[in-house]
């Protein structure tokens, strides 16, 4: 089993934490029908490194030391974005002042939230330590969930091929491209790509923790299974815009995959299934759980739950096929009735039959919910999108509701993926 406990590994967890959560806010700030004044973006990035340098004070007692090792770990994390501002939007030349402002950085981020986890320290949490291994887990959830949803936002932008190349960008180095290019089209491809190399930092991270501290061989090879399927996402990803292994920066030299596309989009949805089963594994009332309890209705609610995760799976590659081929939307819609039966029957046996077990109950409650939020995003979406006047780019509207349903359909088969494994973890069939 994992290890529980304040032994000095909080950094990582910690510092990737403040790193999702900067880099969320400077992609949201950054969205074109947002674009917020700089003011107001450094001021929320300054609130997420002061909450998660407070936050490490108050977890572990420690003071400045704590809060020092996570905000280095966040910094280094943020030269993935920072490189954009290493060169030239003209020559490519890397610029005077990055000499100054990439130590700068380091040294700022790490001393604000230096002295916030002293000020955090004088308020610590009670408790014998923490989960870190759990808490890392759900920061590669939410890193990996954000993935998704600026997957969605590309797709629904039709942005998929504003990068004519990969690895590269342009020509440039993935991650020293400028950001004065960041505009439209390429921001939101750009930027994915950016986050996936995030979420593929975080999982291996993740992973090589679980490799050397769980002691669960089936948890660790989980984490190889992860580790394995974000590096495959990430080539089917760029595969996709090339067709093949090329540094050419020529369209002539590119053959765009749609199969490639539905494949990534649908992968990239399974991949966060998997996500969210570790963290369910790592969580501590998990590990700390007494053995399964016999009851008669597990048998048939595993079956339930089983069914309803593979039917979700199928209705996403339809879902897929529907956003990026404008096919089979009759069959999409049709399936929509079968998943939200079973969802509506697995939510509530586990909300009637497991009432006050926790979290197979809360866990059917959100399954309930997730539907009928689904059902209004799926006819809302169908709304705009057949009502077009006009064939072009996508309203905003459009876009927000097409990328919500997207994101609700992952977040659905991932309650459904903690269900079924809260459900074999707490009963067994008599």
């Amino acid at each position: 089993m994992e290890r529980i406990g304040n032994d000095g590994s909080y950094a990582v967890p910690l510092g990737f934490g403040m790193a999702v959560s900067m880099w969320t806010v400077a992609y949201v700030c950054r969205l074109p029908a947002v674009m917020a004044p700089p003011w107001l973006v450094l001021s929320a990035l300054l609130a997420a490194v002061v909450w998660w340098g407070m936050s490490a004070g108050r977890w572990t007692g420690d003071g400045l030391g704590a809060g020092a090792r996570t905000g280095f770990v966040a910094a280094i994390l943020n030269m993935l974005i920072l490189g954009s501002l290493l060169t030239s939007s003209s020559a490519g030349a890397v610029t005077p002042s990055a000499l100054l402002w990439v130590p700068g950085s380091v040294l700022a981020i790490a001393g604000l939230a230096a002295i916030s986890s002293e000020i955090g320290a004088r308020r610590p949490i009670a408790g014998a330590g923490r989960n870190w291994t759990g808490l890392f887990a759900k920061v590669a959830m939410l890193a990996t969930f954000l993935l998704v949803v600026a997957g969605g936002l590309v797709t629904s932008n039709e942005a998929g091929l504003a990068v004519v190349d990969w690895p590269n960008t342009f020509g440039y180095n993935m991650f020293l491209y400028p950001l004065s290019r960041m505009t439209g089209g390429i921001f939101y491809e750009h930027a994915h790509r950016l986050f996936g190399a995030l979420v593929g930092l975080t999982t291996i991270g993740l992973a090589i923790r679980l490799w050397r501290r769980d002691e669960r061989g089936w948890v660790q090879r989980l984490a190889t299974i992860a580790v394995g399927l974000v590096v495959i996402q990430g080539v089917l990803g760029g595969l996709r815009v090339t067709g093949g292994f090329t540094l050419s920066t020529s369209e002539a030299d590119m053959a765009p995959s749609i199969a490639l596309a539905v494949t990534h989009g649908v992968l990239g949805q399974v991949f966060l299934g998997f996500v969210v089963a570790l963290v369910v594994v790592t969580a501590t009332a998990w590990i700390e759980a007494p053995a399964a309890e016999p009851r008669a209705s597990a048998g048939g609610d595993r079956t339930l739950q089983v069914s309803l995760i593979a039917t979700l799976v199928v209705q996403l590659v339809l879902g897929a096929f529907q956003r990026h081929m404008a096919q089979g939307l009759i069959v999409h819609i049709s399936l929509a009735a079968v998943v939200v039966m079973i969802a509506v029957v697995a939510g509530a046996r586990a909300w009637g039959l497991y009432h006050g077990v926790w979290p197979v109950q809360h866990l059917g409650q959100l399954l309930m919910a997730g539907v009928a939020v689904q059902v209004t995003l799926g006819i809302a979406a169908l709304a705009v999108t057949q009502g077009r006047a006009v064939v072009g780019a996508p309203s905003t509207l459009e876009v927000t509701i097409a990328t919500a349903h997207q994101a609700t359909g992952a977040l659905m088969l991932a309650l459904s993926v903690a269900l079924m494994l809260w459900t074999r973890r707490l009963f067994e069939p008599v």
